[in-house]
């Protein structure tokens, strides 16, 4: 049954950090290449290797997962500004160096990594700085591939300098692993703590949502409503006054309650700027009031459990 369980976690880890990957690759890349199965495979593999290594790694999975995501736009943003002419075959190369290196790191030094992997608490003489310290010539070196772009570097040159620069991020990070990996611990412990305080608010918040859908469904029936049976068409859409139909009237009141305001859709006549002034008054109001509940109910919360402890 244990057994079990902790191949259910692993899996749900693997998964999530997976398609977490996959969904950020499909927005970034161009196009389903070569490139980007390589990518693909290289994260996967990493991941499957990963929590082979670390299998009770379950609590900082959301953080594993947004460092590949938010390394792959980073990666995908350096290569788009400074690194165009690159070719798309050295990529893939330069793509895998830090996370290989954190890897290689990461299994080299496993003893001293899985302590941290599996300590469920953030240790508070933690110093925040000393955590995320290699994050500073990782940024130096990104700040420095700024200049190449206008070094007028050949085809061949700006393959050895990518490749250069990657190498050096990837030696940062490998002699850095505890500490990314102590990073990972203190962000998905972070996360841990949130969604338990989410899973406590659901109530207030949920009451909050219900009484904020009511105000958008209610505001659009009345701009359909006036629209519909009015002599005169009472909404302008993309700069032409036309008559509004009920999907229309939902996103309107949406967009207004929020008070977004794209501009795609504005009120033509007297009667809906009077009826949406009056929506945005209410929808101000109710976050003040549905934000002082959320917050009142937190804090009686606290105060029963201080109270039975």
């Amino acid at each position: 049954m244990a057994r079990k369980r902790v191949f259910g976690r692993t899996f749900a880890a693997l998964t999530f950090t997976v398609g977490m990957f996959a969904l950020v690759a499909l927005a970034v890349s161009p196009g389903f290449d070569f490139t980007s199965l390589s990518l693909f495979v290289l994260v996967a593999g990493s991941a499957v290797l990963f929590y082979v290594i670390f299998p009770k790694s379950r609590f900082f999975t959301i953080a594993f997962a947004n460092l590949l995501a938010v390394y792959i736009c980073l990666f995908e943003f350096f290569v788009t500004l400074n690194f165009e002419p690159v070719s798309r075959a050295v990529q893939p190369i330069g793509f895998a160096l830090p996370i290989l290196a954190f890897l290689l790191a990461a299994e080299i030094r496993r003893r001293s990594i899985r302590r941290i992997v599996t300590d469920q608490h953030l240790r508070e003489e933690r110093h925040f700085g000393h955590v995320i310290r290699w994050l500073v010539p990782v940024f130096g070196i990104g700040a420095v591939t700024f200049a190449f772009p206008g070094m007028g570097l050949s085809q061949v040159q700006y393959d050895a300098a990518f490749l250069i620069s990657l190498a050096l991020i990837a030696v940062i990070v490998g002699f850095s692993s505890r500490d990314v990996t102590t990073f990972l611990l203190d962000t998905g412990l972070l996360f841990e703590e949130f969604f338990e305080r989410m899973a406590h608010l659901m109530v207030p918040a949920f009451a909050f949502f219900t009484f904020y859908t009511l105000d958008i469904i209610v505001f659009a029936a009345i701009y359909r409503i006036i629209d519909r049976f009015g002599d005169v068409s009472h909404f302008r859409i993309a700069g032409e006054v036309q008559e509004l139909n009920f999907p229309d009237a939902l996103y309107f009141s949406a967009v207004t309650l929020s008070t977004v305001g794209y501009g795609e859709m504005t009120p033509a006549s007297d009667l809906t700027k009077v009826i949406v002034s009056v929506q945005i008054v209410s929808g101000v109001l109710l976050l003040l009031f549905g934000f002082s509940e959320i917050i009142s109910y937190t804090r009686e919360r606290r105060e029963r459990r201080s109270d039975t402890n």
